[in-house]
């Protein structure tokens, strides 16, 4: 037995090693009709012709996407190693045994929930799944479960993974195909309950409107279940709610006000959160009653009727509900009890279940499992998210989430406080950095920057500090938003300060240049003050000068370059620095 099961790894690892090799850059999948380029790199037929009509202009020769270099359309070759390669993993994966070739895929704890409230994201499952090759730059549908400990989480999670694995096989038999094992493990001990969030690790790839849609299933700690500590589940439905572009809410018997009660609060943090990163908060909401004990009204449209009475006049209480609803984002399915033999047994399987539950239980996988495709996770404006782009929001979230000055207050509800704060923190920053880029740019010029006293650019800088100041302080929410305060002051001053400084060293700088080209009679430095026309002239014959080489002398005239000017830049060669003091004087002022 030992022998037969060494000769299967090794028979998987040759079939992984296959795999890496045979692959198309452009669509991701096993080649098909592979061909080689001039360089020596390989596509699809279809993919590389494809690739090249739709990017290539006709007048420009087409070039490698992986090396850039230059290839003739005439000069494709089918590769005939690469055929034989394809060609021979399939036979090998013909002869293993059906469930070897997915043996590798398992669940992965993505998340883990410390004793101390602590969170911690594990970065290489998150490479492993969402920067996967075939799913960094491919559209993602992330499945989640959530809800009360001990509610068949796992058991509803692994007949996804049958109902998925039937569809991408294309096997109608997928219920009763001998696979109803228990794969996504609780956390070990006798207490088997899910702790953190863990995914699959092999994404489902499934077709969609001709491209590749990659879909995970997630398992979510019971996050709405009395005694839980609320700071650690609320951070884990900020992550779950981040994660998923269709979350199932696992419920028994019928669907209650403290279910309501909670999911109102997960979605407070959904909008915090579509807000922050720029995603749909909640993009499809399906209701899962188990147990249901009414006989015979079971399924979708029961569902959506137990739905309607329970949420009836729910509009004060429940707003963020009541829009999901309105929106049609949401639906219910109410299903049976599944039978003695399955409540009492860790199996779950297809033959111990009552006919009702079966049957049920059937519609609704394949239901979900047919529907993920039109569940891709977007932008809130629409544009369909990568599994590579998903992962980093991912990551920043989590950052923010245990970052130790980032305290969280013991409520669902406070997450979404501090996720809004956040959030107005970052664009107060961004409003400040962008301006002192705007003032930057504009005072880049000589005489730019001369029109721009720096006394006058510390007063513009105050103003607008002292302006997002104020904002920000109308619009932060935390209870201890005085110290939030006081540490954003600091951190905006010290940018500032830093610009001030910067600017004040470059008005110098360009002073003593201009002084340096009054003292060598480029410039000539007559009595009196510049007014506004003259220095519009001076301006003008600068770009003149600096374009011909001519020089710019006795032709300024109207008054010339004065005391104010000449206290300034009229020094020989430009060697001595801007006394402090004279910052106040202008250099360009009007005539009197």
């Amino acid at each position: 037995m030992e022998n037969k099961n060494e000769h299967l790894s090794s028979s998987l690892a040759t079939l992984n090693l296959l795999k890496s090799d045979l692959i198309c850059s452009i669509c991701l999948e096993l080649f098909r009709d592979p061909i080689s380029l001039e360089c020596g790199h390989n596509f699809c037929a279809q993919c590389i012709t494809c690739h090249w009509d739709s990017g290539v202009p006709e007048s420009q020769p087409p070039c490698c996407p992986e090396c850039r270099k230059r290839c003739d359309r005439g000069k494709l070759v089918p590769d005939v190693r690469l055929r034989n390669l394809l060609e021979n993993m399939n036979s090998l994966q013909q002869k293993m045994p059906s469930d070897i070739c997915s043996a590798e895929a398992k669940p992965l704890q993505l998340v883990q929930a410390e004793p101390s409230r602590d969170i911690s994201l594990c970065p290489e499952v998150l490479d492993q799944c969402l920067n996967h090759p075939q799913v960094k730059n491919s559209p993602v549908c992330l499945i989640s479960v959530m809800g009360e400990q001990r509610t068949g989480k796992s058991f509803l999670l692994n007949y996804l993974i049958q109902g998925m694995q039937g569809l991408e096989s294309k096997d109608a038999q997928w219920m009763t195909g001998g696979r109803a094992q228990q794969r996504f493990q609780c956390a070990p001990g006798a207490e088997s309950i899910t702790k953190g969030l863990w995914i699959w690790s092999r994404p489902f790839i499934l077709e969609r409107n001709g491209g590749k849609v990659a879909v995970f299933l997630v398992d979510t700690e019971g996050s709405i279940s009395p005694g839980q500590d609320k700071e650690t589940n609320a951070k884990l439905v900020a992550l779950s709610m981040l994660l998923s572009s269709h979350q199932i809410l696992n419920v028994s018997r019928m669907l209650k006000q403290t279910d309501l009660e909670c999911l109102e609060m997960f979605l407070h943090i959904a909008e915090e959160i579509g807000e922050y990163f720029k995603m749909e908060p909640v993009q499809h909401l399906n209701f899962l009653v188990r147990d249901w004990f009414y006989p015979a009204t079971f399924g979708k449209k029961a569902g959506q009727t137990h739905l309607t009475n329970v949420t009836q006049n729910i509009s004060d209480k429940y707003p963020r509900i009541w829009k999901i609803l309105k929106n049609q984002q949401a639906c219910c399915y109410l299903l049976p009890f599944p039978g003695k033999k399955v409540a009492s047994s860790s199996n779950g399987k297809p033959e111990d279940m009552d006919s009702d539950f079966y049957q049920y239980l059937h519609d609704y996988i394949t239901d979900v499992c047919s529907s993920a495709t039109q569940h891709v996770k977007k932008h809130s404006d629409g544009q369909i998210l990568t599994g590579g782009k998903l992962a980093e929001f991912i990551t920043r979230l989590s950052h923010q989430l245990t970052k130790k000055e980032f305290g969280f207050y013991s409520s669902f509800d406070s997450i979404a406080t501090e996720l809004h704060d956040m959030r107005m923190l970052e664009a107060a920053k961004k409003e400040l950095e962008d301006f002192v880029k705007e003032q930057d740019t504009s005072t880049k010029s000589t005489f730019a920057s001369l029109k721009t006293l720096p006394e006058t650019m510390r007063k513009r800088l105050s103003d607008k500090n002292d302006a997002i100041i104020k904002h920000l302080k109308e619009t932060l929410k935390s209870p201890g938003k005085s110290q939030i305060m006081n540490d954003f002051e600091k951190e905006i001053q010290k940018i500032v300060k830093d610009f001030q400084d910067s600017y004040r060293k470059r008005f110098c700088g360009q002073t003593v240049a201009l002084g340096g080209l009054v003292g060598g009679g480029i410039l000539a430095a007559a009595g009196g003050i510049v007014g506004i026309g003259v220095a519009a002239t001076v301006l003008t014959l600068e770009a003149a000068a600096m374009a011909t080489g001519a020089t710019v002398g006795a032709t300024v005239v109207g008054g010339g370059i004065g005391a104010g000017i000449g206290a300034l830049v009229g020094r020989a060669k430009g060697k001595e620095t801007v006394p402090e003091e004279e910052e106040k004087k202008p250099l360009f002022q009007d005539d009197e």
